[in-house]
């Protein structure tokens, strides 16, 4: 069975999350697995002294934690009718990012599926986000971010933001498969050029890139690094009608520098198109 992981917070930028996660595996069987953490209102609630006031106030967000997800069990479902999708949930005092390790190591989790909100849905996923915390402290899963005002549009056209300083491992690539051929896409090997990697390195990671989609349709396009890279990705992103952006995340990745320097004036596709984003593989 296939799970993906969908933080919730119950808003509505979270259930179109959801409501994409469930339309990202076309007649696919697989189980959703919703997480709340309360961690962040437990612990700004809580005090040292009176341990009686902590457990009323545990007691309490369960409660209404536990309403939170009936409701929202209530609503997918009828919004996923006939759909083989099964649901589950979860709700933790725990950070999520431990919360969801904690989940990897129990369950076959291949997919994050995350909302961002509003018009400056990139600010936040590039600025200090659960979304961030996550992208730098999960490994080996690939986690998607949904903006706010996307509508669903069966990913047809996606490209693959990489810079071929490092390999995209064997998960990775077989997660974008599972989106790639139920939903028939073509996918966009995309390269900013502007290489001082060793040409060896750069040749060897093209061509394991190449090889591991040999399976799929791809074209690739090698972008004249003429102004800021995020700049050049965003028209490529409008130029080619893209569906579904793929950045990978590693020491010296774009969206590492995007991170650092937080660049975030020049993107404007995030309002509208999805972010694949495949986690650091060590």
């Amino acid at each position: 069975m296939k799970y993906v992981a969908v933080p919730t917070d119950f808003s509505d930028n979270a259930y179109n999350a959801l409501l994409y996660a469930t339309r990202l595996f076309p007649k696919q069987e697989y189980t959703i697995i919703l997480i709340h953490s309360y961690e962040s209102e437990f612990s700004m609630s809580t005090s040292r002294i009176d341990i009686g006031r902590n457990e009323d106030l545990y007691l309490d967000i369960e409660k209404r934690v536990t309403k939170s997800f009936e409701e929202l069990i209530h609503k997918i479902t009828r919004d996923t009718e006939g759909l083989k999708i099964h649901f589950e949930t979860i709700m933790t005092g725990f950070p999520l990012f431990k919360s969801v390790n904690k989940l990897q190591r129990e369950k076959t989790v291949s997919l994050i599926v995350m909302g961002t909100k509003g018009a400056s849905g990139m600010r936040q996923l590039f600025m200090g986000s659960q979304t961030i915390k996550l992208i730098k402290k999960i490994r080996k899963l690939p986690i998607l971010v949904v903006p706010e005002n996307a509508n669903f549009t069966p990913p047809k056209v996606i490209a693959l933001a990489t810079d071929f300083k490092t390999p995209i491992f064997t998960h990775a690539i077989n997660t974008l498969k599972e989106i790639i051929k139920p939903n028939n896409a073509t996918v966009k090997i995309t390269h900013i050029y502007n290489q001082k990697s060793p040409e060896h390195v750069f040749e060897a990671n093209y061509k394991k890139t190449k090889d591991s989609l040999s399976d799929v349709d791809y074209t690739t396009h090698w972008l004249e690094n003429t102004s800021k890279k995020e700049k050049v990705l965003e028209e490529f992103v409008k130029k080619m009608d893209v569906d579904l952006l793929v950045l990978t995340y590693h020491k010296y990745s774009l969206i590492k520098k995007l991170f650092k320097e937080n660049i975030v004036e020049n993107i404007g596709f995030h309002s509208t198109v999805p972010v694949l984003i495949f986690t650091d593989q060590d």
